[in-house]
């Protein structure tokens, strides 16, 4: 029995970390549709029911939450969580809407560009299991393991952008829209993994306000 279930055992309760499960869940597929995008699918309304979706199911999770379901003491949290898994699969949708509407003229910068982003999805793509993992752990040491792995994807995740920064401004290739677009693909990158992190944290903060 991990942490979740320790903490919330009634059945309103449960709904809600299902509920939060279901973003996590829908999270990784949006992910793996935005990694098809970004090898030229056209697949962004798919994404974009997915958003919706998410969209609905923190609605109804938020008035769970507000309604009695979860303890006084954890509202504020739990209500921050929500927002950054929501925030999560936004940023997904508003990444795969920029890749979907640019694409870099010319060829090698065009190569970079893709390469530096399907990087950086399967990065996300780790850190939204880890953050399931997260879900399942069952003391607060196993929670902070899990954690770091998470704070290790976003470093990794830090090097590609800054990395994917310098090559915009040291390329005599780029023109000014493929300057623009690397820099707003590799800062909504990073935030999709910032958002990882940032639930992370807060997930730890939950378990440790109930269990030290």
């Amino acid at each position: 029995m991990g942490i979740m279930d320790t903490i919330f055992e009634g059945d309103s309760e449960k709904q809600v970390v299902e509920r939060g499960k279901f973003i996590i869940d829908h999270g990784v597929m949006a992910n793996r549709i935005l990694i098809k995008i970004i090898k030229g699918s056209k697949q962004l309304e798919e994404i974009k029911r997915i958003e919706s979706n998410v969209d609905k199911r923190v609605f109804e999770i938020t008035n769970s939450i507000t309604s009695g379901a979860i303890p006084p003491n954890l509202i504020d949290d739990m209500l921050a969580f929500m927002d950054a898994e929501e925030k999560i699969v936004d940023n997904i949708f508003n990444l795969a809407r920029t890749v979907a509407r640019y694409e870099v003229k010319d060829k090698r910068v065009n190569r970079y560009v893709k390469g530096s982003l399907l990087d950086l999805a399967g990065l996300i793509d780790h850190g939204l299991l880890t953050l399931w993992d997260m879900h399942k752990a069952n003391t607060i040491s196993d929670a902070g393991r899990i954690k770091r792995k998470i704070d290790q994807l976003e470093q990794k995740g830090d090097r590609i952008k800054d990395a994917m920064l310098d090559y915009a401004y040291k390329s005599g290739n780029t023109d000014y829209k493929s300057f623009y677009y690397i820099q707003d693909v590799a800062y909504l990158a990073d935030d999709i993994l910032d958002g990882c992190q940032d639930a992370s944290g807060l997930m730890l903060s939950i378990f440790r306000s109930v269990l030290t």
